[in-house]
């Protein structure tokens, strides 16, 4: 059976995790095993592909003041934000390995994280119309990959003690009449970031009928400078 290998990287810059998941996504196109790269992130705002600038709540240098970092990049969906008590998730893989479609490949990964809450006591669903993971009206967790050459990069994220007033700076998702919420608003024992890496950590892997791997040394992914795709990289400051 094959195995999903996964590290956790603690709280980890948005550029150096663009960094880390494009350099492994050249060793997968060169025939290495996948890795769930799972971390934290500093208050960061990115914006997808479908991304409306009239999403941003702030203008870039007020983004700025308050310590917020505003990036494109090249995942499918509109304008979301990551920072601490989130856990975000990059799968870096061959689909083809996973013998799976792009739909599959993302409603696998809902599906972990549905099992994932339901075990934590919280009932949650995928919509189609609003593509996430919902609790009622409110979205938990965010999904957005970049698929090239049937290699992903990109993943989700996963709401467990997040500061949800960050996203009053933002329309989240485009979606001005519906909520965000987190682990820690529906439960009262929310388990840590890392506690919630281990576990979703097996669930995607079973989820495509992987087993589990090991967890990996974080220092086998140090993060160095790589030239990032253009649309990968700080918003100009000409912009919104």
């Amino acid at each position: 059976m094959n195995r999903l290998d996964w590290v956790f990287l603690g709280k980890q810059p948005y550029r150096q995790a663009l960094e880390i998941q494009y350099r492994h996504a050249r060793r997968v196109a060169a025939g290495a095993a996948p890795v769930l790269f799972l971390m934290e992130h500093p208050p960061t705002v990115t914006l997808g592909r479908q991304a409306e600038l009239s999403n941003l709540g702030l203008p870039r240098s007020e983004y700025g003041r308050r310590g917020i970092g505003v990036f494109d990049t090249l995942r499918g969906g509109d304008v979301t934000f990551h920072g601490p008590g989130q856990l975000v998730g990059y799968p870096v893989g061959s689909l083809d390995a996973f013998g799976c479609s792009v739909p599959a490949w993302v409603r696998g990964h809902a599906a972990a994280i549905i099992e994932f809450l339901s075990r934590w006591g919280i009932g949650a669903e995928w919509s189609d119309t609003h593509p996430g993971v919902w609790v009622g009206r409110e979205k938990i967790a965010a999904f957005g990959f970049h698929i090239s050459r049937r290699i992903s990069t990109h993943g989700f994220a996963l709401n467990i003690d997040t500061d949800l007033s960050f996203y009053r700076t933002i329309i989240s998702c485009g979606l001005r009449h519906l909520g965000v919420t987190s682990m820690a608003r529906r439960i009262s024992n929310a388990p840590t970031v890392e506690e919630a890496a281990r576990e979703i950590a097996g669930l995607v892997a079973e989820s495509f009928g992987w087993q589990p791997g090991r967890r990996l040394a974080v220092g086998r992914f140090p993060a160095r400078p790589l030239m990032l795709p253009q649309a990968a990289c700080n918003r100009p400051a000409g912009g919104a």
